[in-house]
């Protein structure tokens, strides 16, 4: 009725390499390798373009951004120090006008009293 099981003692056996599945196995991993490196470097390489392009566009609009403000800035500048807005922030100051006898002029050869004549509507003085 109860069976006992004999151990078998089988430590003395070795296996012996079978010479060509290990041949199968250098030739697929000789070939595979080279492949799968090919195919991880394109990987990167089209995912290293895509970033670029990405940081590219960001760039442009950056640029772009910055272009506006400047040009915003520029025209700022452009109104707040043309004749009239000086002219209207000196009054505003309590600013007069200059009395055309009272301007030195200096050139190379000396001091020379400016010529009784007046400046032009809207030139500077």
């Amino acid at each position: 009725m109860y069976t006992q099981k004999k151990s078998i003692e089988n430590s003395h056996i070795v296996r012996e390499r079978d010479r060509q599945r290990f041949r199968e196995l250098l030739a697929v991993f000789s070939i595979g390798i080279p492949v799968g490196l090919f195919l991880l470097l394109f990987t990167w390489q089209n995912l290293e373009v895509i970033r670029l392009g990405h940081e590219t566009t960001a760039l442009q609009k950056k640029q772009k951004d910055l272009e506006t403000a400047n040009k915003s800035l520029q025209l700022e500048l452009d109104r707040l120090t043309s004749l009239d807005a000086v002219e209207n922030q000196a009054v505003t100051l309590g600013f007069e006008a200059t009395d055309p006898k009272a301007i030195v002029t200096i050139r190379e050869g000396g001091v020379q009293r400016a010529e009784r004549r007046t400046p032009p509507q809207g030139s500077p003085q």
